[in-house]
């Protein structure tokens, strides 16, 4: 009954059609006649269409559909673009008549497309070599009727091997050229009929046409039965293909009479290259088998065999074939069965018993299988190992295993294993205890998966495995429990003080008032020494026995936590004033100052401590430990041994501090630095001979003093690429003025060296790279080392200064007789000059001052070292240090440190500096005018600050 509204729906699209072209004729749109002709040409199309897709099956492309002959009927009487709804009409027809959907609206739409477009491609070669619509020329129409043949049997073939199947994403028939050669016969006699029902139409020979109806309908039949045949013969070849059992037959001399199609695919080997030979002659690869001699066998005992595993190499791969041989009278039957898939799949299934059994045996879990139809089990070796079994694998019932699991522990594994069985949960996973062979239980943990069938929710059968959890368990038990000690020292840890911290301040800020609280911040000194020197055993019970101590001075209520190293930290509650808070911390120094007796030996140690008390303004416990901790580094940096109380100024000075860090680190990496050199002078002629490198930085527009960010510097590891920039910097300049200035009459220049700097292994090299890429002599270059870098490392530190003046470097010893050398090292040191600091050039101006300059040239020439005073900044100083015995000086007497260009005007003026010289004839002729005395301008810079480190 569902066809009944198809057949209406196509008799109604037939109606709607024609009647439309009827109309255009009628209202002179086209040509009555020409709208007669279409209107029969449309109503063909239909009934073609509807015939041709109840009529044929075929899935070949390259045959000539019967809808070909109407369309060409169709472009040789009205023209391609008419012909698109002839093409048209056809599609429709053929998607209203589809009753069984056996083409899909794709497959559809992809006829119609390919129709209209060889339609619009056969119109174009058509007209392109001179076609016209009928009536025809004789036979210069012959020419372009041949091109629209080709041209449609072109597009209409390569859309079906090559289009349509890239399209469905299916393999593209490479050999779609012969395809297309194969199609032209068909299409070449379909275009003939259409030319020749054409020339029918044009000369209206209707007497004809009722006569050639019936060959036409014939030649249909006959058209449709071919077509029927290919289609057979194609599903032919696909049952063939897909056999895999072929058969032949061998006579008594071994010669091949039978080879059937299937044999043909499964072998590799035509049927006509077998007949007639043998089946080595045939397939040589047999050759190497032992089916020859099984025929053999067979034609001489007349007993049927079986051969099951018979390797084939083919094209694809080995195929592996099981052949049957049974005696017939005159020779032997062979059949010959693909196995090569399940030969496979058993050879996949050893190997996987195989793999599953060596997983079993290898592996650290025990493994479970449970039947739950048959409740038949399978426990694995090491499944009861684990619980103390020393049996091998085998079978047995789950009431082994339930028997076992703890009675608190029960319930819960079966309502798990059922509740996974019926689908609720995706895995089964649980822990339980089991009970042991020595009687105690152990932790396991549980882990399943059901097979379940396609469809079903509950499952017949559960496997997994069984893990130990014992251990990890108890170390996890360890682990809740150590989670909030210190395993050194058993206080309490950062986390547990932070959180007790927190909850004391939430409850202080909600009283608003009472008791107050306060947070120590303890940190020991010098640890790192008793680390160092003794060990970290020795260390570790230095901590332990500290942490005691610390115990002992606390109230009820009081809190100590360690926080690591060597930092702990305490919680003092109910405070009513600060000075409880100060007598807890003196009582703690006292209690530290007492030696520890550790490993036979007295230890010493004490503590720096800061002090930080509840405010309201706190947020966190983190601003609390913050602010301690502050207060904590300024007890340190005020000698040790001590304790301070934070104040809003520490914090401002932290964050200050925080800020020039981050600063100096920007300008170092961006040598945001300026380097200005102060004249050394000879005190004979008042000329500068030379210069010391000091470093100058300029912060946000103000400048820095080199006392501030030096030892941060220092502190933070920036001394060595700043050091290492300052000396290449001096090199270049004062290889720059040596060239520009070669009457000035320079000697050196000298850099300041830090004690980072000298434990650099690279050292050496810095200064050999420096030297040579500014083109110096290394003689032209001082190297300043104050004596408390010499002494850190003494032995280092004169095996690299030996380096260096073997390489012609020269050594200054700075701010000597400040520092605490000892002169039976200093003997030992290579140095060629000793600088005298400015504390004891001062001295020179008291009037009953020690004789430390006298002593100091005196080790000199006894050294045999020359000396260089700094800080000169009276002419009184400067005659009396010419009078000891001093060649050279520096200081405000005779110039600030300069910047690049000043000293460039200085050395273009090449003049005395300091005061001028008074002969003692002209002492009465002196006017008191400065300008007398002094031949340089001052310069202008921010007050001097003394420097003893590097470049300062």
């Amino acid at each position: 009954m569902r066809t009944l509204p198809r057949q209406s729906g196509v008799v109604a699209f037939a109606a709607i059609g024609i009647g439309a072209v009827l109309l255009a004729g009628y209202l002179g749109w086209l040509d009555p006649y020409q709208a007669i002709q279409l209107s029969g040409v449309i109503l063909a199309a239909i009934l073609t269409s509807a015939l041709w897709l109840q009529q044929s099956a075929t899935e070949d492309r390259t045959t000539m559909p019967l809808s070909f002959v109407i369309d060409f009927i169709s472009l040789l009487l009205f023209g391609p673009h008419a012909t698109m709804l002839v093409v048209a009409a056809g599609a429709i027809t053929q998607g209203l008549t589809d009753s069984q959907r056996a083409h899909p609206p794709r497959r559809v739409f992809l006829n119609a497309a390919t129709g209209m477009v060889a339609t619009q491609a056969a119109g174009a070669a058509h007209l392109a070599l001179g076609g016209t619509m009928s009536p025809f020329m004789w036979p210069w129409q012959a020419l372009p009727i041949a091109a629209a043949i080709v041209a449609c049997c072109f597009v209409r073939t390569v859309s079906g091997e090559v289009l349509v199947p890239l399209f469905a994403r299916r393999p593209v028939n490479r050999s779609w050229p012969k395809s297309v050669l194969a199609s032209c016969p068909s299409y070449v006699i379909g275009a003939s009929v259409a030319v020749a029902l054409v020339e029918m139409i044009d000369h209206r020979m209707w007497e004809v046409s009722l006569v050639a109806a019936v060959p036409l309908l014939f030649t249909y039949r006959t058209y449709s039965a071919y077509l029927g045949r290919l289609e057979d013969e194609r599903r032919h070849r696909e049952v063939v293909e897909s056999r895999d059992q072929g058969m032949s037959v061998v006579d008594s001399n071994g010669l091949v009479t039978l080879w059937d199609d299937a044999l043909e695919r499964i072998a590799d080997c035509p049927r006509e290259r077998a007949l007639g030979r043998s089946l080595v002659g045939a397939v040589p690869s047999l050759a190497k088998t032992e089916l020859p001699r099984a025929i053999t066998e067979a034609l001489t005992n007349r007993t049927a065999r079986t051969l099951t595993h018979l390797a084939l190499p083919s094209a694809e791969g080995a195929r592996i074939l099981q052949v049957k041989l049974l005696p017939v009278v005159g020779g032997v039957t062979l059949l010959w069965h693909d196995v090569t898939e399940r030969a496979h799949a058993e050879n996949a299934l050893r190997k996987s018993e195989e793999r599953f059994s060596l997983v079993t045996e290898g592996a650290h879990d025990g493994m479970w299988e449970w039947d739950v139809r048959t409740q038949e089990c399978y426990f694995s070796k090491r499944w009861k190992a684990m619980i103390g079994v020393n049996a091998p694998a085998g079978s047995g019932r789950p009431e082994e295993w339930f028997d076992r699991v703890h009675p608190d522990d029960i319930v819960a594994l079966k309502e798990a294993l059922k509740a996974h069985l019926s689908g609720q949960t995706d895995h089964l996973q649980h822990e339980h205890r089991v009970r042991h062979e020595d009687g105690t239980y152990r932790r396991f943990l549980c882990r399943g998966v059901a097979a379940r069938g396609a469809g079903r929710r509950s499952a017949a059968r559960i496997a997994g495995s069984l893990t130990d959890t014992t251990e990890r368990a108890i170390a996890q038990e360890r682990l809740r429990s150590d989670g909030f000690r210190d395993p050194l020292t058993g206080l309490c840890n950062r986390a547990v003080f932070v959180e007790g911290l927190g909850r004391q301040l939430d409850e202080f800020k909600q009283r608003r008032g009472g008791p107050r609280f306060a947070a120590l911040y303890l940190d020991l000194d010098r640890f790192k020494v008793v680390n160092d020197s003794l060990g970290h055993l020795v260390g570790d019970e230095l901590l332990i026995a500290v942490s005691r101590r610390l115990e002992s001075c606390l109230r009820d209520g009081d809190a100590l936590a360690r926080l690591g190293g060597d930092e702990f930290v305490i919680l003092l509650n109910g405070l009513n004033d600060e000075q409880q808070a100060n007598a807890i911390a003196f009582r703690i120094q006292d209690s530290l100052s007492a030696p520890f007796s550790i490993g036979g030996r007295e230890v010493f140690t004490s503590a720096s401590i800061g002090i930080a008390f509840s405010l309201a303004d706190y947020t966190s416990p983190d601003e609390i430990m913050r602010d301690a901790d502050t207060a904590m580094y300024h007890a340190k940096s005020r000698g040790k041994a001590r304790h301070e109380l934070f104040d809003a100024d520490m914090h401002a000075q932290a964050l200050d501090r925080l800020g020039l860090e981050n600063d100096l680190r920007h300008a170092v990496s961006n040598n945001d630095f300026e380097v200005h050199y102060q004249p050394i002078v000879s005190l004979a002629s008042g000329m500068c001979v030379g210069f010391e490198s000091l470093v100058r930085w300029t912060r946000n527009g103000e400048p820095v003093s080199p006392v501030t960010f030096i030892p941060i510097a220092e502190e933070v590891g920036l001394i060595e690429p700043l050091g290492t920039w300052i000396l290449q910097e001096a090199c270049k300049t004062f290889a720059d003025w040596k060239r520009r200035f070669p009457a000035s009459g320079l000697d050196f220049i000298t850099v300041n060296v830090s004690s980072r700097q000298l434990m650099q292994q690279n050292f050496m090299s810095i200064v050999e790279q420096a030297i040579f890429e500014a083109g110096l002599k290394p003689c032209d270059i001082r190297l300043e080392i104050t004596e408390t870098a010499l002494m850190d490392s003494p032995n280092v530190a004169a095996e690299l200064l030996r380096e260096l003046r073997d390489f012609g470097v020269k050594i200054y010893l700075d701010d000597f007789g400040t520092g605490y050398s000892s002169l039976s090292h200093l003997h030992k040191l290579p140095v060629d000059a000793l600088k005298i600091d400015r504390s004891f050039v001062r001295s020179l101006l008291m009037p009953d001052r020690p004789a430390i300059v006298e002593s100091i040239l005196a080790l000199a020439r006894t050294l045999n070292t020359s000396v260089v005073a700094e800080g000169i900044e009276d002419d009184v100083q400067a005659r009396e240090l010419e009078r000891l015995g001093c060649t050279h000086a520096q200081g405000y007497l005779f110039s600030r440190p300069l910047s690049t260009k000043a000293v460039e005007e200085l050395l273009l003026a090449n003049k005395p500096l300091g005061p001028k010289k008074v002969q003692p004839s002209d002492a009465v002729a002196t006017t008191g005018d400065p300008d007398l005395y002094y031949s340089s301008e001052p310069f202008e810079w921010p007050e001097y600050v003394p420097t003893s480190r590097v470049s300062a």
